[in-house]
C-alpha cells in the first residue's frame, strides 16, 4: 500500500497575476488559511471528490547561500593554478619524450605550483596543510 503521508508527485503549472491574487484572497479567507499551492492542492482534491488533508505546517527552509567573495575568488584561482600545473607537466613530459632531461627549473617550478595548490586548497578548506612537509623542498 502507497504512503499516503508522504507528497512526493509535484504538478505545477502557470497563473497569471490576477489569478495568484484570487488564490491568495480565496486561501486566506478560509478558516484554516492555506499557502496557494496548499490550497489549489486542496482544490482539485475537493473537487474530485477526494479526501482533503489538513494544511501543512509552513517548513522553514534555510536559504542558499553564496560563497562569499574571498572563496569565491580563490577557487578561481586554484582552477588557475591547476591549469598552470598541467601546463608545466606536459613541458616536462615533451622533454622527456624527446630523449632529454627536463632542465632543474621545471622540476622546482612544479613543486612551486603544487606548494601553492595545497594552500590554496588549505585556505578553501578552512584548515592549514601549508605547515605539513607534503611537497616541500628546502633545498631551493
Amino acid at each position: 500500500m502507497a504512503d499516503l503521508t508522504t507528497r512526493d508527485i509535484i504538478i505545477s503549472y502557470r497563473v497569471t497575476a490576477a489569478e495568484a491574487a484570487h488564490l491568495d484572497v480565496a486561501g486566506k479567507a478560509l478558516s484554516q488559511p492555506r499557502q496557494r499551492a496548499d490550497f489549489c492542492r486542496a482544490a482539485a482534491l475537493h473537487a474530485a471528490k477526494a479526501r482533503v488533508p489538513e494544511a501543512p505546517k509552513a517548513i522553514r527552509r534555510p536559504g542558499r547561500r553564496k560563497p562569499t567573495l574571498d572563496v569565491e575568488l580563490l577557487a578561481k584561482i586554484l582552477g588557475q593554478v591547476t591549469g598552470v600545473g598541467g601546463n608545466v607537466d606536459k613541458l616536462i613530459a615533451t622533454v622527456r619524450e624527446g630523449g632529454g632531461q627536463p632542465p632543474p627549473v621545471l622540476a622546482r617550478l612544479s613543486m612551486d605550483v603544487i606548494q601553492i595548490r595545497d594552500a590554496v586548497r588549505a585556505a578553501l578548506d578552512g584548515g592549514d596543510r601549508h605547515g605539513d612537509d607534503q611537497g616541500q623542498s628546502d633545498d631551493r
